[in-house]
């Protein structure tokens, strides 16, 4: 039985989620690139310490909200008219990889932060660092492609959403797919922990997000305004 009030709940999470991230984002911003040297960036880090350790915990908030979009998701799109093929449930595999991906970016980056500039040098915190880039860029967009693509051909394929935000759906993924190719660059535009990937990748499944989560607050607030009415009536 379609749950109304789960549904509209997730649309407002998923908005938080955003607003979340944005503001990691604007916390963690002029973090230095990855072929700085270890020093300096050392030093960067050591300058801007609270910020970034802010914007890291951020990734705990950000989880619990997305995780409830990812159970409203998956029930709206499970109660969709038709035999169901599996695409919600691999959705929400999917963000919950999204989801453990995301964690572990935070937490690399909270390892990173906790080394002294000497330490970091002399420790080869460097590499950690490192991977922090990696995971939150790179490959660590291939989770994104696979939900967004799930979610999007499930409304597609089933008529649960508007034909549009399908299609922009498709549209994020296939952002997504393209950050992924970041791992074969270097120092271009497109290189891990440049703006590139995030410009394909990060902003297309953002837009994404904030119009489900409108849609599934505006559904579902239709439909409860139509069961009122319908009971009333009769």
């Amino acid at each position: 039985m379609e749950n109304v009030s789960a549904e509209r709940s997730a649309g407002w999470s998923v908005l938080v989620y955003v607003a979340v991230l944005v503001l990691a984002s604007m916390l963690t911003n002029g973090m230095p690139s990855l072929g700085a040297r270890p020093l300096s960036i050392a030093l960067a880090i050591d300058a801007h310490r609270i910020g970034l350790l802010c914007g890291a915990w951020l990734a705990f908030p950000a989880a619990a909200f997305f995780l409830w979009f990812l159970v409203g998701l998956r029930s709206y799109l499970t109660n969709a008219p038709g035999r169901q093929e599996g695409l919600p449930t691999f959705a929400l595999i999917s963000g919950v990889v999204m989801t453990a991906m995301s964690l572990m970016g935070a937490a690399l980056l909270t390892a990173a932060l906790y080394a002294s500039p000497d330490s970091f040098k002399a420790h080869a915190v460097g590499g950690v660092y490192d991977a922090f880039f990696f995971v939150q860029g790179g490959l660590g967009f291939a989770p994104v492609a696979i939900f967004l693509f799930a979610a999007a051909h499930s409304m597609r394929r089933h008529d649960r959403a508007p034909m549009w935000l399908a299609w922009l759906g498709y549209i994020a993924a296939l952002g997504a797919a393209i950050a992924t190719l970041s791992i074969f660059f270097n120092d271009a535009l497109m290189a891990p922990g440049q703006p590139g990937p995030g410009l394909f990748g990060a902003i297309p499944a953002a837009v994404w997000l904030v119009a489900t989560g409108l849609v599934l607050i505006f559904q579902s607030r239709r439909r409860s305004e139509y069961s009122v009415s319908t009971s009333g009536a009769s």
